[in-house]
């Protein structure tokens, strides 16, 4: 500040201004006001702006994606439209283009879809700087798509192992088609699983720090594959028989098989399982190590003719000859003879019966069981129309017999009781030395009559014993 000058009494010059400085503060003075006193706070103001500012620009970015992605999306759906179109068409000649349309439709507009929505959104940010928005778009839309890809090519061999499958199957030979289909379940099983895995390997490698995790797994790999073959022990074992059967063709789909005390015919294998399919309609599942650990009957491995046999018990008059020229007329009227074989012959004779057993021959399993059915129905009212005396019977013959009536209890026991006191006379007889009646004259020869004399003695004791019980009767 400059202080006013004031005229000298004099007349003299007039004094020049000098300034004066301004007194700074002491250090000793009041404190320093706090920043923002005395003005109103503008925080909440900023946060509220902040936020409106980032709503908008992820509005702004997500939008900007959201209609490029929507449009790459319809023009994808019309490209696959197209190509499931061409594929219809052309399946009318080749029967793989039909079932890649019929098993690829859906993954197929899945795949196209996000397919362009990925490429439109890759449009929608070119040139520009990729915000948080951006990329969290581009990175779920760029996993779908790895996804929807896994799913097409799991779709697409499923769609070649039926035009395979159905290939083999309108051919003759029923031993190749069902070796064929039996590998071709297997491989197909096998690509799937190895798709599947590769497709969620890719959508996990697509995290930055999935790439630390992956490399430390393959560093301890050794390790880990112990484990994993200890925890999945059972499972893994499953799947190498699985493949070993497929592979060996041990067993095949459509093979008549006896496992497990069923009988059936093998309808599925996998890696884990396979399934037979028994005459009733049940399905039994057996683990894929039980048929390479176990013995099992195989009825079609060297082909599908099956030869099956029923028995007949008859009578001993059976007309044999007539039954056999019987047996011919019936399988040469049948539609599942395949004329390799139809015998008749006694198997046995034992018992009062014949067992008479019928040979019988066709191209399977189920033919044979028709014609055993039908030749059975034949012979049967064959033998109650011309042979009734050829039934099984049983023969009992009947013997008249006159047997004696015994005497009444009452009657023995009395008898008894009355043998038992002559016992005790003759007895006493004896002591005081007396001779029994009977006795002969010195010199003459004496009857031996004691042991026939005990046996009757011990007979009434016995028969008044039974009396007493009351068990006495006919004997």
């Amino acid at each position: 500040m400059l202080r006013a000058a004031t005229a000298p009494p004099d007349g003299s010059t007039p004094p020049v201004e000098t300034p004066t400085p301004t007194p700074t503060p002491s250090p000793t003075s009041d404190a320093p006001a706090t920043p923002g006193a005395g003005m109103p706070s503008t925080t909440p103001t900023l946060d509220v702006t902040e936020t409106v500012e980032v709503i908008q620009e992820t509005t702004v970015d997500f939008l900007t994606i959201a209609w490029k992605a929507g449009l790459g999306a319809l023009i994808g759906l019309a490209v696959v439209l197209v190509v499931l179109r061409l594929l219809s068409i052309m399946g009318g000649r080749r029967l793989l283009y039909a079932e890649l349309a019929r098993f690829g439709r859906t993954a197929g507009y899945a795949a196209g879809a996000l397919t362009g929505a990925y490429a439109g959104a890759q449009v929608a940010v070119m040139g520009q700087s990729r915000s948080s928005t951006h990329q969290i778009v581009l990175h779920a839309l760029l996993i779908a798509v790895i996804l929807a890809a896994t799913w097409l090519a799991a779709s697409t061999t499923r769609a070649l192992e039926t035009t395979v499958v159905k290939t083999m199957r309108s051919s003759s030979d029923v031993g190749r088609s069902n070796r064929v289909t039996t590998q071709a379940q297997i491989l197909r099983r096998v690509v799937e699983v190895i798709v599947i895995v590769l497709g969620l390997v890719g959508a996990i490698m697509t995290f930055p720090s999935a790439h630390v995790a992956m490399g430390s797994l393959f560093a301890s790999a050794g390790l880990v594959s112990v484990i994993a073959g200890l925890a999945a022990r059972s499972t893994l074992s499953n799947v190498f028989a699985g493949v070993q059967l497929a592979t060996t063709d041990a067993i095949r789909v459509g093979d008549l098989v006896v496992a497990a005390s069923e009988q059936g015919t093998i309808e599925e294998i996998t890696l884990a399982y396979v399934v037979l399919r028994t005459w009733d309609e049940r399905r039994v599942v057996l683990p894929s190590t039980y048929f390479t650990e176990n013995p099992f009957e195989n009825w079609s491995r060297g082909g599908t003719q099956v030869i099956g046999h029923l028995d007949l018990d008859l009578d001993w008059r059976a007309p044999i000859a007539a039954l056999r020229a019987e047996l011919a007329r019936i399988v040469a009227g049948s539609t599942v003879w395949d004329g390799r074989q139809a015998a008749l012959e006694v198997a046995n004779a034992v018992g009062g019966t014949l067992s008479v057993r019928i040979t019988l021959s066709g191209k399977d399993s189920g033919d044979v069981g028709a014609l055993k059915a039908q030749v059975r129905e034949g012979l049967v009212d064959w033998l109650q129309r011309e042979a009734p005396y050829a039934l099984p019977r049983t023969r009992v013959e009947v013997e008249q017999v006159e047997v004696a009536r015994d005497l009444a209890p009452e009657q023995v026991a009395r008898m008894a009781e009355e043998l038992v006191a002559r016992q005790r006379t003759e007895s006493g007889a004896r002591d005081e030395g007396e001779e029994p009646e009977g006795a002969g004259a010195p010199g003459q020869e004496q009857v031996p009559a004691l042991p026939a004399h005990l046996r009757a003695v011990s007979k009434g004791r016995s028969l008044l014993r039974r009396a007493r019980r009351g068990g006495l009767g006919p004997r």
